[in-house]
């Protein structure tokens, strides 16, 4: 055994002990889905608006959060390494005022400064929206946010049914509240912050001009014509709209409201819609039951600690977490404890597999969630089609005690629900309309944010567990199986780039999804001489740096091209050398360079450093998360170690 060898194995076992520790008691691995600071201001104002008070020890918190999460310019954007923007910098500012920071506090100083200078009527739809609610922005400065377009009949492509589930329900909660046109009463710090986001005096400003002022650093997708177009006519209907019409369509949103927060045990897909539903909520019965509970459930996405201060999460991640760390430890040798821990975690996720179906997910637009895992616990009642994959191939590993067939048919038949007409997987259900409506998109600063689409993740996770369940079960839908994995493979390689990669649309960016689609296709059978893996591989081994390791930029989500970072990233290292020994690629110095970075990269105990997100939502939002630079190294790492044993034998 040479001296690299030796220090690769013992930094598996030392990564591997590392990670056992990590293990909750309950059997899973369990993480923040951190963003951006969006969501933790949202909290504030919410509370603000429906007269909750935050206790003074978590506002403390909440600015530590804000102050860590500022920038080198003391500013806020979608992430710490982004361009400061407009929209996140003035919720945050209004956040932090309202939970009792002066205006001249050095703090914010450099936010007033910026917001003044960029021009308030020039904040993005959204943040339009939230300082209208707020009494800082007038509602005539709004393009209407109709209730009526849910009460279009099913079969049109525009229906809010067809649009991708986190759009559908942000928007329907804002409908809800854009036809109450509420405002909070005036209070004196209010009026402070009025003076200071405007310029001149707010009774002058012309808000009917200022809907269409965006400013341009904040745009990611831009109005397109047909969308000023239908703001136009929305306005016009918005004149001279029937009352009680108006009010029937309000009456349905408020039940499709309701069947949100049943089916989602009063949580909430996330909070961007769940903070939404408090308020809609709030406004139809200030002394609404249903409130407490509310709130009590949008405690589960806060995560606080001395360190980091408090802030709201996007979504908690042990389905996720434990799914792919059960699958890194099925790759590691000679450490004690391991299979009893992928044995726990695989007992956890059978208990999280969701067994009953609320009574009307039906008429709230939803697929049947029986069989499916959650990116987070059950509770939270709307399971993915990756997220169930990846759960069942832990189980699978596992090997489970609590596993019965019932257990892997039911998720089998989940997943089978997710596949689209052209063969790949959506996330949460099928792409309902073949009619892209992305130029419907109203939201500015997200993208492809309108359907479902195919996703090379979502559809390789899919087909990985569905070939794995053919194998283990062939008694299990076999013939329906196998028409679907051969349909799955043939999008996999047509959505291959002509230069061997893959668009990711969840991490960033093309390795992520070259990892995938590698992973994929070996999965399904294709022979590793197959011209589309040895392509793939030849792209991975030519973005190698030259300290061994692999780095790509958050930006290349934004322009769709691959952009190199200036340094190696840990994770992304560990995904391009795991798609490299998925093949078995002859690049073995290339493989053993890569290794080595991971090693030096590694720290005492055995963990990986905090280096910059490599997630992603919707293509400009970059998403963090903290255990995939502990999981994915061991996977590396361990694949590493036995095809060297195989290469010595």
């Amino acid at each position: 055994m040479d001296a690299r060898s030796f220090t690769a194995l013992a930094g598996l076992r030392k990564a591997t002990e590392h990670l056992l520790e990590l293990q909750g008691s309950d059997g899973a691995w369990e993480a923040e889905l951190g963003w951006c600071p969006m969501l933790t201001a949202q909290y504030v104002l919410v509370h603000y608006i429906v007269g909750r008070p935050i206790e003074p020890e978590r506002s403390r918190l909440f600015l530590r959060y804000f102050e860590r999460a500022q920038d080198r310019e003391g500013l806020w954007g979608f992430h710490k390494h982004a361009h400061p923007h407009l929209y996140i910098t003035t919720l945050v500012y209004i956040a932090i005022r309202l939970l009792g920071v002066q205006r001249n506090d050095p703090r914010i100083k450099p936010a007033y400064r910026f917001i003044r200078t960029s021009g308030i009527t020039n904040i993005p739809s959204w943040g339009k929206f939230w300082l209208a609610l707020l009494n800082l922005y007038d509602w005539r400065g709004l393009n209407p946010i109709l209730p009526e377009l849910w009460s279009l009949p099913r079969w049109i492509p525009l229906h809010p049914s067809n649009w991708y589930c986190h759009s559908r329900l942000i928007y329907m909660g804002m409908a809800f509240i854009y036809a109450h046109r509420f405002s909070m009463p005036m209070t004196p710090v209010l009026e402070e912050i009025r003076d200071e986001l405007f310029v001149e005096e707010f009774d002058m400003v012309d808000f009917e001009r200022s809907r269409g002022r965006l400013r341009e650093a904040d745009l990611y997708v831009p109005p397109t014509l047909p969308l000023r177009m239908a703001y136009r006519i929305s306005r016009v209907f918005e004149r001279f709209h029937r009352e009680a019409f108006r009010k029937r369509c309000l009456e349905k949103l408020l039940r499709q409201i309701r069947w949100e927060l049943e089916g989602t045990n009063r949580a909430s897909l996330s909070p961007l819609n769940g903070l939404l539903n408090i308020v809609a909520l709030w406004l139809q019965n200030a002394n609404c039951d249903e409130l407490s509970a509310m709130f009590e459930r949008l405690e589960r996405w806060v995560w606080e600690d001395e360190e980091g201060g408090a802030r709201v999460a996007l979504q908690r991640t042990p389905t996720w977490d434990t799914g792919f760390a059960v699958q890194a430890l099925e790759t590691v040798p000679y450490v004690g404890g391991v299979k009893d821990a992928q044995r726990r975690a695989a007992d956890y996720l059978v208990r999280e597999q969701i067994r009953h179906a609320f009574d009307a997910f039906r008429e709230a637009y939803r697929t049947d969630p029986r069989g499916g895992w959650c990116l987070g616990r059950a509770w939270q009642g709307w399971p993915v089609s990756d997220c169930t994959a990846e759960a069942l191939l832990g189980i699978i590993l596992g090997h489970s005690a609590s596993a019965d067939v019932s257990v892997i048919e039911r998720a089998i038949r989940f997943i089978l629900q997710g596949q689209n007409r052209d063969g790949g997987f959506g996330s949460y259900e099928a792409r309902r309309t073949q009619m892209r409506i992305e130029w419907l998109n109203p939201s500015e600063m997200f993208a492809d944010a309108m359907t479902e689409d195919s996703y090379v993740e979502c559809t390789v996770s899919c087909l990985t567990a569905l070939s794995a369940c053919s194998d283990r079960f062939p008694e299990l839908l076999t013939e329906e199986c196998s028409g679907v994995i051969n349909r799955g493979r043939d999008w996999l390689r047509q959505n291959q780039r002509k230069d061997g990669s893959w668009r990711g649309a969840w991490g960033i960016n093309f390795i992520y999804g070259t990892m995938f689609g590698i992973r994929g296709l070996v999965a399904t059978g294709v022979r590793k001489d197959d011209p589309s893996l040895q392509q793939a591989c030849k792209w991975l081994l030519d973005r190698q740096r030259d300290d061994g390791g692999w780095g790509e930029h958050y930006s290349g989500c934004l322009s769709g091209h691959y952009v190199p970072h200036c340094r190696s990233h840990v994770v992304q290292t560990a995904w391009a050398l795991m798609a490299l020994l998925d093949v078995g690629d002859s690049n073995w110095d290339a493989i053993t360079c890569g290794i080595a970075f991971l090693l030096k990269k590694q720290e005492r105990n055995g963990s990986w450093p905090k280096q910059e997100p490599v997630g992603v939502y919707a293509r400009s939002g970059v998403l963090d998360y903290p255990l995939y630079s502990q999981y994915f190294p061991i996977h590396a790492l361990g694949l590493y170690e036995k095809q060297r044993l195989a290469r010595i034998s």
